[in-house]
């Protein structure tokens, strides 16, 4: 037998004693031919190979070789994603029974206790996606337990990624007492010795989120003193964050010559040679909110002309349009626009506004008003032939703005047509949901009132449908309910109807204790009270204010209250 015949016959047995092994407790080519179907929306061919995937798994199978366990979380991590799939595909058919299966299943396999810190991780996802909160919280706790009584640097990420859910999960549920205690058990615990520039960074900001600045400031600073210079992209990417963090915290406290420092301090650890159009654009953006116009400005415009292609190149130049128009340039603004424009046609929802924002310039600096009217013609024409609804009701909203009613009108109209198209097609699906509070939001700036009650109680009626939405999309919906409160109280606001304006802020209120918009809320609560000369429950609510630019309109109410009294 010759040489190259015995290679061949030992590659054939080396394939069929090892590959058909691997074929036979893997069968990844299932999980791949699921996820095409998927993709392809072919729901029920993709339901089939996830199923027939995790079927023939090893531990469905039950299957103990030496290779399984040398590949075992590989195996698991494949397998948890097949179900998660397969969970999404059936809560597209409203599928409660077979998803009730899966949990089932997923239970089982956790309390083998067979899983890693990683698949435990994604295995809490799931359990978090689907309400089964409670379960998803006994995880993350275990993950951070494990790691603390078994520590293992590889296992740091997952770590901070389940401290990072628990924190959030409890802030949710105003479990003010839980919060604080892992807040102070992360501080006891970490950093550690091996913790990297992104693990720090991750640590620092779940430190300035939760209120402990002191700590979060301290950790940046270590950061940013950690190395002399920088050449890895990811240490570099984590460096201008925590630069950007540190200078936007001393601008903020007015403190000049840190400031100052800090600027020098990151132009020499970061060369702008070294570094990518995105961090080019986040250390430009950063010296515009910390007072550098003229080096912010003069550094988009080296994005925009150095890297035009890239994605920072198209926001740089978009953002020199509006930092144009803000200063009331309006050749600039115009030169600006008119670029983007032509670089960039796609996506059309932004160039239209860019176009927008063109046409305003050109109002404003005193140009022919009848081009101006061609322009705008030119612009609406343009929308009304796309199907993208969200691009024609926003520019519907920006004609209004402009003083062009009947043509706003024109184009909310088709608008509206496109969208009720969508929603028909989509039926009960968070993707509805979304379009009809697309329509209610610009309905708003179109003063359509009725549009905006219709529309409002439509997506009422749909959130209970779609109760049983991932843990994602929970998120979406539960701030698409909130904003719609929003949107009716400020119609009744507007109708002078301010019983039912103040049911819905205090709904909001009642609902939405913790909401970045809260104050907000109690500003226009406040207002009403004032309307009915209730200055008690005003002053109560004014004084309930935290944040900085509500808070300064508060005293003012406040001041003015106590002045007539």
């Amino acid at each position: 037998m010759t040489i190259i015949k015995k290679i061949l016959l030992f590659l054939l047995l080396f394939f069929f004693l090892f590959a058909g092994d691997a074929f036979g407790l893997g069968k990844y080519y299932l999980l791949k031919k699921g996820n095409v179907a998927r993709d392809e929306g072919k729901i029920d061919e993709a339901i089939y190979h996830y199923q027939s995937y995790i079927v023939s798994h090893p531990i469905v199978l039950g299957i103990n070789s030496a290779q399984y366990y040398k590949n075992k979380q590989y195996y698991i991590k494949n397998l948890l994603k097949a179900y998660s799939n397969l969970i999404d595909l059936y809560k597209t058919n409203h599928n409660a029974l077979e998803i009730k299966k899966c949990i089932n299943n997923l239970k089982t396999i956790y309390l083998s206790d067979d899983l890693g810190s990683k698949n435990k991780y994604s295995l809490a996802l799931i359990f978090q996606n689907n309400n089964l909160t409670d379960d998803a919280i006994l995880i993350f706790k275990k993950i951070i337990k494990e790691q603390k009584n078994n520590y293992n640097s590889f296992n740091n990420k997952v770590g901070l990624r389940s401290i990072s859910k628990l924190l959030k999960i409890y802030q949710s549920q105003g479990k003010n007492d839980q919060l604080l205690s892992i807040i102070k058990t992360i501080k006891s615990d970490y950093p550690t010795f091996d913790f990297d520039l992104k693990d720090k960074y991750k640590l620092a900001s779940l430190y300035l989120e939760y209120g402990f600045t002191n700590d979060g400031v301290l950790l940046l600073k270590e950061i940013t003193n950690e190395q002399d210079s920088c050449t890895d992209p990811s240490e570099i990417n984590t460096m201008i964050k925590a630069y950007s963090k540190l200078l936007i915290i001393h601008y903020n406290k007015n403190d000049k010559d840190a400031l100052q420092a800090l600027f020098a301090q990151m132009s020499a650890k970061c060369p702008l040679e070294i570094l990518s159009p995105g961090n080019m654009y986040k250390i430009a953006t950063t010296y515009l909110k910390c007072g550098g116009k003229n080096d912010g400005i003069n550094l988009l415009k080296d994005i925009s002309s150095l890297y035009s292609y890239s994605l920072s190149g198209r926001k740089a130049l978009f953002l020199l349009g509006r930092l144009s128009q803000g200063n009331e340039d309006w050749d600039a603004a115009i030169k600006h626009y008119s670029e983007y424009i032509n670089k960039y046609p796609d996506p059309p929802f932004f160039s239209l506004k860019a176009y927008s924002r063109l046409i305003d310039s050109y109002w404003s600096s005193n140009e022919n008003k009848k081009l101006v009217q061609k322009e705008i013609e030119t612009l609406a024409d343009i929308a009304n032939g796309m199907s993208d609804f969200e691009t024609q009701l926003n520019l519907a909203r920006d004609l209004k703005w402009k003083g062009m009613d009947e043509l706003a009108s024109a184009t909310f109209d088709l608008g509206l047509f496109s969208a009720k198209t969508f929603i028909f097609k989509n039926q009960n699906t968070y993707q509805a949901l979304r379009a009809h509070w697309i329509i209610e939001k610009y309905a708003y700036f179109l003063d359509r009132f009725d549009l905006v009650e219709q529309n409002a109680d439509y997506i009422f009626a749909m959130i209970d449908k779609l109760k049983d939405s991932s843990f994602s999309e929970k998120e979406k919906i539960d701030y698409i309910q909130n904003q719609t409160y929003l949107w009716l109280a400020k119609i009744n606001i507007d109708m002078n109807d301010f019983v039912k304006a103040k049911s819905y802020l205090k709904i909001f209120i009642e609902k939405y204790p913790r909401h970045k918009e809260i104050d907000y809320v109690r500003y226009e609560l406040g207002k009403i009270f004032e309307e009915e000369n209730k200055s008690d429950e005003a002053l109560i609510q004014y004084g309930m204010i935290q944040s900085d630019m509500w808070k300064k309109m508060a005293d003012k109410k406040v001041s003015g209250i106590k002045a007539d009294e």
